[in-house]
């Protein structure tokens, strides 16, 4: 799922790759890919989910899943199945996958207008070729919906519609309970380890959810976090929307949980948060000031030591997770929207909007490779079994990266 886990760690149980070439590429935004697209353009930004044998899901703007494959040879990757609902999209979502192989993701017809509505889908992969069958579908009403779906331990779907109402879906379908919080831009839901479930929102505030008591469907807000009250030193950088989150209001990341159940967040502020489990300040740390500030969430280290995020301005920033004290920095050219990756060695990937695919030493923050992709990369890098590399740029294509 998006950040590999339910508390989007960002770790990757995999090796992945000290120096890269391209081996494959596939290219999404040609026009009968997408019959009745959902979107004009041809971007993704959608980050892609790996299955356990290297299968790539990924979905573009237009509005369709594909479903890769590597065969090995030749320069392109190998499409199995795509899946697209007419007229509609997946946005920011990037698919989440269950243990029985099911594929769930979120699409929603009416773009940017006032007619928006969202629907969840449960997507089983066909036997023997041709296109998924859908196993169910849950109506998300209204808004236009663009988080990627978060799974629990048993496979409990959690999926935020574009109006902010938290939908908890049962892995057969059933609707088990929900709640109304903020409207997120792409933050995916995570969950805490006493079941909380945490949202960020473009509303200026970060939402601690409890499920309801007994036997009922509607669950509770237990306490808000606002942003704006913890503005910090320094103004922000701020403009008009669009785009989202460019007044400096909210966010647009998904947080991280740690092991003690402190949730870690970045702002549109250019503030990154450390929040205790019952919705108090733990600390703060002031990036430096853009419009739209921290988009990318946060990975954590293997011994939960240090925070990885990365700003649109000043790079990647490395964090004491006790403190917020600044460990390292890497200055990275151009923005970053591409949440980090950190593979089983303790490398840490990223992409940029200068189009350039960056692996750094998480231990110290000096660079290991930089590859330019030749076009822009906001889609998180996910690490196959192979220990190749996956990432999407705004052109459409799906790169396979590796050392062979």
């Amino acid at each position: 799922m998006y950040q590999m886990d339910a508390q989007h760690s960002g770790r990757s149980p995999h090796a992945g790759p000290r120096q890269v070439r391209l081996l494959r590429t596939f290219d999404t935004s040609r026009p009968e890919l997408t019959p009745d697209p959902g979107g004009p353009a041809r971007d993704i930004q959608s980050s892609a989910a790996i299955g356990p044998d290297g299968t790539i899901y990924i979905g573009n703007f237009p509005g369709t899943l594909f479903a890769l494959r590597d065969p090995g040879q030749g320069d392109a990757l190998s499409p199995v199945w795509r899946f697209h609902p007419t007229g509609a999209s997946s946005w920011h979502g990037t698919p989440a996958l269950g243990r029985d192989g099911t594929v769930y993701l979120g699409f929603s017809t009416g773009m940017n207008t006032p007619e928006a509505k969202g629907t969840l889908y449960a997507l089983r992969p066909p036997t023997g070729g041709g296109e998924p069958s859908v196993a169910w579908n849950v109506d998300l009403g209204a808004g236009r919906q663009t988080a990627s779906p978060t799974l629990g331990a048993d496979d409990t779907v959690y999926a935020v519609s574009g109006s902010g109402k938290l939908f908890v879906v049962s892995p057969s379908g059933t609707v088990k309970w929900t709640v109304q919080a903020g409207p997120p831009v792409k933050s995916a839901p995570a969950l805490g380890p006493d079941g909380t479930v945490y949202l960020a929102s473009i509303d200026g505030k970060l939402y601690a959810v409890s499920p309801p008591a007994g036997a009922g469907t509607e669950g509770a807000i237990r306490w808000t976090f606002d942003f704006g009250e913890h503005p910090g030193n320094v103004p922000p950088v701020t403009g008009t929307p669009p785009p989202a989150g460019a007044n400096g209001v909210g966010s647009g990341a998904s947080p991280t949980v740690g092991p003690d159940g402190t949730i870690y967040i970045g702002a549109n502020n250019s503030n990154f948060y450390a929040v205790a489990p019952d919705g108090k300040l733990k600390w703060m740390f002031e990036a430096e000031r853009e419009i739209a500030g921290i988009w990318t969430t946060a990975a954590l280290s293997a011994d939960q030591s240090t925070l990885y995020f990365a700003a649109n301005k000043g790079g990647m920033y490395a964090l004491a997770r006790d403190s917020g004290s600044l460990r390292w920095r890497y200055d990275i050219l151009g923005s970053v929207y591409s949440s980090p990756a950190l593979d089983a060695r303790g490398v840490l990937y990223t992409g940029s909007t200068a189009g350039h695919l960056i692996a750094l030493d998480s231990s110290n923050g000096q660079p290991i490779f930089d590859y330019d992709a030749g076009a822009q990369i906001w889609t998180a890098p996910s690490i196959r079994p192979d220990g190749s590399l996956v990432v999407a740029d705004r052109s459409g294509r799906v790169l396979l990266l590796g050392a062979g």
